[in-house]
């Protein structure tokens, strides 16, 4: 899938669990357990078969099409290609009643919780959790993209807006093309509609919280509009001062945070660290003469001295970058 140039936001939707009916409530969990089986079995694999996927400059990220030669079978391929008829471990078989299409995002949902783990273990360690073993008591939600699912908006009826989602459970083993669809109701406040308004619904997941409440997340792409001619768009500056880094600017627009910069002033930096240097040698002092009953009158006034110094090399350095 090509990479957007756009924003992406999301937008979380309760799910309107009594305007359910019972069977499409067993419905949903089934198709979302179903996804939390196979997510968990394309980590399994990954976690085993890691250093032969693994790819990349850095080796942090999973190559699609070598996972693709470990687990699914490919019968009608184009001109020039060879067939697959089996594979160590055939996700088509162990999930019969699941498209390809959805075992294609419960991979791709699966690569991507794969190569967060490897981004964080590259930052703290061996000590990172591993995706599988995290996420083995609670359901893992596929990213689902628009070809499986519509957002469909009624007037006519009590609930306006609906997810009419794939199906498959009952068509993929009978080798069906066309799949069954699930009708889901959805508590969509005007907020959620601005929000939909905004861009174009790419893609959207069906996940419990920890109260077992059943919500939707939708993935809005916001197109990105360049600036005709010498128009720019509106933004505003954020500075703010500090003291290892002397300031750090950021440029927001409506649509995100567009640059973040980081300035230096190495002799404030230097100054700074001396006076604290100080700060700290006289305070270990007066520390030392009030536990022997020793007196500390003169140290005090040092130490006012040199807090007083400290604030004025810092305000001094400020103004100078202001200018």
């Amino acid at each position: 899938m090509a990479r957007s140039q756009g924003t992406t936001i999301s937008v979380k939707v309760p799910v309107d669990w009594d305007s359910m009916t019972k069977r499409s409530r067993q419905r949903m969990r089934q198709i979302v357990g179903r996804d939390t089986r196979a997510i968990r079995a394309f980590l399994g694999i990954i976690e085993h078969h890691e250093n032969k996927l693994l790819t990349g400059r850095k080796k942090k990220r999973i190559h699609d099409g070598n996972l693709d030669k470990l687990t699914l079978t490919a019968l009608r391929v184009k001109t020039g290609f060879g067939q697959r008829t089996s594979v160590p471990h055939d996700m088509k078989t162990r999930f019969p009643r699941m498209s390809l299409n959805e075992l294609t995002e419960c991979r791709q949902t699966a690569v991507a919780l794969y190569e967060s783990y490897l981004a964080l273990r590259d930052k703290k360690g061996w000590d990172a959790s591993r995706p599988r073993a995290a996420s083995s008591t609670r359901r893992i939600p596929r990213w689902v993209f628009s070809q499986r699912f519509k957002l469909v908006y009624n007037h006519t009826s009590s609930t306006r807006w609906w997810l009419n989602l794939r199906d498959s459970l009952d068509s993929a083993p009978e080798g069906k093309r066309v799949h069954d669809r699930l009708v889901i109701p959805l508590k969509v406040s005007p907020f959620h509609t601005n929000q939909f308004h905004k861009g174009e619904v790419k893609a959207m997941q069906i996940f419990t919280d920890r109260f077992r409440k059943w919500w939707v997340t939708f993935a809005v792409r916001i197109a990105k509009h360049e600036p005709t001619g010498f128009q720019r768009p509106p933004a505003v500056l954020g500075i703010d001062l500090g003291i290892e880094k002397a300031a750090c600017t950021t440029l927001v627009t409506p649509e995100k945070v567009r640059e973040t910069r980081f300035f230096k002033q190495k002799d404030k930096e230097d100054s700074i660290r001396k006076y604290d240097r100080l700060v700290a040698e006289l305070q270990r002092e007066v520390d030392t003469r009030r536990n022997n009953g020793q007196g500390m009158d003169k140290v005090l006034l040092k130490l006012r001295r040199l807090r007083s110094k400290r604030e004025n090399v810092s305000r001094e350095f400020d103004r100078v970058l202001l200018r």
